[in-house]
């Protein structure tokens, strides 16, 4: 359950009514709350293209990933999504992408916390991902930049690094501890 302060919702007014930033504080709440988190299906990877399209991101190898991705829905409308080239000792994410009107509002963290999450519980413990716009975003969970010549051998089959993604992508790195 999720508890409003009672001065966010325009406590002590006069008249006991709810402020504008009270009213809006109720609303994020409650559209936060309908956003549901879960694996993709096979139905699920064209809007996942056209997401990835809209967000200037690569759609190379999704058809041959899509089972690592996970989407974020607002009631029907996919409205995020991330997933992994996932190998025996190591996973590259890739593709988090949350549609413009639903941004800053924690869904992309909340997918890429699954995303490793999902991939932790199966052994993998390294974790890549190459970008352009969002090194300050995956500083903050705690991936490194690296160089590209430290990129684990099993990724380096992967469609972005072949060439999907541009020179000019940062690569990052996050090893998690047992």
């Amino acid at each position: 359950m999720t508890v409003i302060p009672r001065r966010a919702l325009g406590a002590g007014q006069p008249n006991g009514s709810v402020t504008p930033a009270g009213l809006v504080a109720i609303l994020a709440v409650m559209s936060d709350g309908e956003i549901i988190i879960s694996g993709a299906s096979a139905a699920d990877i064209p809007v996942i293209k056209q997401l990835l399209v809209a967000n200037d991101l690569p759609t190379d190898g999704i058809d041959d990933h899509w089972r690592t991705f996970i989407v974020a829905r607002d009631g029907d409308d996919l409205v995020g999504c991330g997933g992994a080239e996932a190998h025996k000792f190591a996973a590259l994410i890739r593709s988090v992408a949350v549609a413009g009107s639903h941004r800053s509002r924690g869904i992309g963290r909340r997918i890429v916390r699954q995303l490793l999450d999902r991939l932790a519980s199966r052994g993998i413990r390294e974790f890549y991902l190459l970008t352009t716009t969002a090194q300050p975003y995956f500083a903050k969970r705690g991936f490194k930049p690296i160089d590209r010549d430290e990129i684990h051998p099993q990724l380096l089959g992967s469609a972005e690094l072949r060439g999907a993604c541009p020179d000019s992508a940062v690569c990052m790195r996050l090893v998690m501890l047992v």
